[in-house]
């Protein structure tokens, strides 16, 4: 069954529906419903901010939702990671060269 309805844009979000439209090789409607259906599933979504996550949002979370947080609240600085990298490596070498 389809409910047909009216809605008004303005010209900028009427171009965007357009283009992604033919970017995705489908119809206006459908590019709406897609676009609606992906923003009510992120709308759905725990949202995390900046503190810590509780067990209920964290028990939510599909894996790459809880990678995607570990990588977006790191403690360790890129510098940090090259010299952690850096100490690893040289251990494994020294390692590497023992009788």
């Amino acid at each position: 069954m389809t409910v047909r309805t009216s809605v008004a844009f303005d010209p900028a979000t009427a171009a965007r529906l357009e283009r992604l439209a033919k970017r995705w090789g489908i119809s206006k409607s459908e590019t709406l419903r897609r676009a609606l259906e992906s923003a009510e599933i992120a709308a759905a979504k725990p949202s995390l901010g900046s503190s810590q996550p509780t067990m209920e949002e964290i028990t939510a979370m599909t894996p790459q939702d809880a990678l995607d947080w570990l990588q977006s609240h790191s403690l360790v600085t890129a510098d940090q990671g090259v010299q952690w990298r850096d100490q690893l490596l040289g251990t494994r070498e020294d390692f590497a060269a023992r009788p």
